[in-house]
């Protein structure tokens, strides 16, 4: 599955991206191209979600990464470190490392044939140095599975003939015979150099010159031999750097997941999906710098379509944001932000929201959505999906997008998929598989008819997801939204004269 731009935007992904922190450019490569574990792969995710709690457990032991949220309560099975005798010292021996590293991926992308420069030769002896380094601390670690460095004694050993573990290079005089006695005979020229004058010196400059050309021409000749050497092992490199990326995603994971205090999903059987405590991390943060706090959902949803239904300004879209977001975390691998999370694993998941996205093409927002929908019918065909959809048809007349909504949670009940919409119309929740309100605006609060409109809605509203009846019709709750968002006194008497 591609994840979009749009997608990761508009599902809040791409905000936990940003906050994901890996140290070298491996790992920040390993995050631009995330694994997407679909159905049959669970044993894979099982792998990699294992190798995160493991990173957890290390970040945990070493009592780094302080949780900035309350940490969720999910049953987590923790790796036993009580043998480890200073785990804040061997994790740092490994992250003091990966920031050292430098991207040396498009000096081996050459002909062999064309030597290393100086600079290049430095930074592969620079990179094999923290490597070795690395893999001695890792080898002290427990292990994480399916993740192993392979052996680089030879490349290492060969362009640091000394053994000094020194990343500075240089071409020793031990890598060819000839090298020795001409830059012996170049220091005693040099000597003779600073002592002549006139004729004599100038004689023996262009003397010093011929010695440096042969000098040039034998570390040029110990590059090419250096080149096709290392080049032999270009497949070790790459695999070594494959591995670095993952070990230092896993430790990404795992200090994202103890710093927002997320939990690891259970991946469950068939279609069914269970979220507690479900919140959005991006949501969550702009309420806390108001000075609000979010509130958390529960959502149990099965085959067929879910619909939820509320007041304006409810959180609805939040819902669906949020359930999107655990999803693709859990099949990237990630925990998710919720206290516990059951989910299966699709091929798909898309989310299609209300008036957003790029250019629609001339499309209204009803086109773009039936547009959006028709495509993603046609990709999962044979297949299971997740689908999201805000507000469905509200582009189009009521008469008409009730009886299209109604019409769409019918066929979806048909599909390998699980779906959640949410709506206004009356008349949709009847056909679904299950029908979620919000609560919405319950509290009776007084004396702040002053006060900013949203931070007024905002306190008297129930963000809380409750299970209602199938049919059970959508609140009534717009006047009393205008009501507190202060409208004008004409406008206002129009809006409860046309209800």
């Amino acid at each position: 599955m591609e994840l979009t731009l749009e997608l990761r935007e508009e599902s809040g992904l791409q905000w936990v991206l940003e906050r994901l922190a890996p140290m070298s450019p491996f790992g920040r490569a390993a995050a631009r191209s995330l694994r997407w574990y679909a159905p049959g792969q669970e044993a894979a995710l099982e792998t990699e979600l294992d190798n995160v709690s493991l990173a957890l457990a290390l970040w945990n032991a070493a009592g780094t990464a302080p949780v900035e949220t309350e940490p969720c309560c999910g049953e987590v099975t923790r790796p036993d470190l009580s043998a480890l005798k200073d785990p804040a010292a061997l994790l740092r021996g490994v992250t003091r490392c990966l920031p050292l590293f430098h991207d040396i991926r498009g000096s081996l992308d050459r002909d062999p044939e064309n030597p290393f420069d100086l600079v290049e030769l430095f930074e592969i002896k620079h990179f094999l140095v923290t490597l070795e380094q690395l893999t001695q601390s890792y080898a002290k670690l427990p292990p994480f599975q399916d993740l192993a460095f392979l052996p680089m004694d030879g490349p290492l050993n060969l362009l640091d003939p000394d053994g000094r573990r020194l990343p500075a290079f240089s071409v020793s005089e031990t890598y060819h015979p000839g090298l020795a006695p001409l830059r012996a005979e170049k220091a005693a020229l040099e000597r003779s150099i600073r002592a002549a004058a006139g004729e004599e010196k100038a004689a023996l400059l262009d003397q010093r010159h011929r010695l440096t050309v042969q000098e040039d021409l034998l570390e040029l000749e110990v590059r090419r031999d250096l080149t096709r050497h290392l080049m032999d092992r270009k497949a070790d490199f790459l695999a070594n750097m494959e591995s670095l990326g993952r070990l230092d995603l896993f430790l990404a994971k795992a200090k994202l997941a103890k710093r927002y205090g997320c939990v690891r999903p259970t991946l469950s059987g068939g279609a069914a999906l269970s979220l507690q405590g479900l919140r959005h991390p991006q949501v969550a943060e702009e309420l806390m710098q108001r000075g609000e706090d979010f509130t958390r959902l529960d959502l149990n949803l099965a085959a067929g379509c879910a619909v939820i239904t509320g007041a304006n300004m409810g959180g609805k879209t939040v819902s669906l944001r949020s359930t999107v977001l655990s999803l693709l975390l859990c099949q990237c691998g990630f925990f998710v932000f919720a206290e516990s999370a059951a989910l299966p694993l699709f091929h798909e998941v898309a989310l299609i929201l209300a008036d957003t996205g790029p250019g629609s093409g001339g499309l209204s927002s009803f086109g773009r959505e039936v547009h959006l929908l028709d495509r993603l019918l046609q990709r999962t065909r044979g297949k299971r999906f997740f689908l999201a959809l805000d507000e469905f048809a509200r582009g189009t007349n009521p008469q008409e997008g009730a009886a299209l909504a109604r019409a769409l949670v019918r066929y979806l009940g048909t599909l390998d998929c699980v779906a959640l919409m949410t709506t206004h119309y009356d008349g949709v929740s009847d056909v679904a598989g299950a029908h979620y309100q919000v609560a919405g605006l319950v509290r009776e609060i007084q004396g702040d008819e002053g006060e900013d409109p949203r931070r007024r809605i905002a306190r008297r509203m129930d963000y809380r997801l409750l299970s209602a009846p199938p049919g059970a019709p959508c609140p009534r709750d717009a006047l009393r939204v205008c009501r507190l968002l202060d409208l004008e006194p004409a406008l206002m008497a129009l809006f409860q004269a046309g209800l």
